[in-house]
């Protein structure tokens, strides 16, 4: 994640607030253009202290490990930290419910799998544990920073976008059932209104849904970044094992998974 990135989102997540720092403001001068960017700041602040990080990680889908994934997580995690030279304690580890190989750890200090990654050999558990705890160390955990805190008012707006949006749909398809006008006008009703909302919010979305998309431009480079770490452990083979498993996988269920061909590519560079 680079510098420029990091302004870029935060001047567009500041683009957002503004507007709703301006609106406290008439309703209530001078205090009430305060609220917004302190409420913003605190969110920030807040998920520094360790159980706050633990309530972030789970509104992003992780969770504590269940006791078989536990099991199958202790010696592969003992072994990485002994071999990456860290305190036990130093990271907590999660999991979130996925079938992909990799896991988005969007919060620092903690390390999440996926729950497909728990069933794989020990060796290979063990690299993708690696992988993701390169994610966390020095500046890759900044990515994991801007996509957790900047961007909350973004993510905010988008979420309340698509509450207005989601009973349309469904509304009129009972109105159509129901044939009766209190139907149809309730439906006008609620799409006048998410209209309404969505032309204000216009080009903040715009905003929104740029802020959100500039970190995920560097995911290739911190991905890279995050299996060099594991090749610098000595863990590259079983990671690029672990990968090659997953896109024969895929392959042969006819979604072949580009972004983790371009990874083996990468990974095989790295270990000639």
């Amino acid at each position: 994640m680079s510098l420029a990135t990091t302004v870029a989102v935060l001047a567009g997540e500041a683009a957002i607030v503004g507007p709703l720092a301006y609106a406290a403001y008439l309703a209530r001068p001078p205090w009430g253009a305060v609220v917004p960017f302190a409420a913003w700041c605190g969110l920030v602040l807040l998920t520094f202290l360790p159980a706050a990080r633990s309530w972030t990680a789970r509104t992003h889908g992780c969770r504590e490990p269940s006791a078989s994934e536990r099991s199958g997580l202790r010696r592969p995690w003992r072994n990485l930290l002994h071999r990456a030279g860290l305190p036990d304690g130093q990271y907590r580890l999660m999991v979130t419910d996925a079938d992909g190989l990799n896991a988005c750890t969007p919060v620092r200090g903690i390390v999440a799998v996926t729950s497909h990654a728990t069933s794989l050999p020990a060796p290979h558990l063990e690299a993708i544990l690696a992988h993701e705890l390169g994610h966390q160390r020095g500046l890759q955990s900044l990515s994991a920073f801007v996509t957790t805190h900047l961007t909350v008012p973004s993510r905010f707006l988008r979420w309340v976008l698509r509450t207005l949006w989601s009973p349309v749909t469904p509304m009129w398809k009972r109105a159509v059932a129901w044939q009766r006008p209190i139907g149809f006008l309730m439906v006008f009703l609620l799409a006048a209104a998410a209209t309404a909302v969505t032309l204000l919010a216009a080009l903040p979305a715009a905003i929104a849904y740029a802020a959100t998309a500039l970190p995920r431009l560097s995911k290739t480079a911190t991905d890279h970044d995050a299996d060099a770490y594991a090749v610098h452990l000595g863990l590259g083979p079983d990671l690029l094992t672990a990968v090659e498993t997953h896109i024969e996988k895929a392959a042969s269920e006819a979604e072949l998974p580009l972004p983790l061909v371009q990874r083996a590519h990468h990974l095989r560079r790295t270990l000639a």
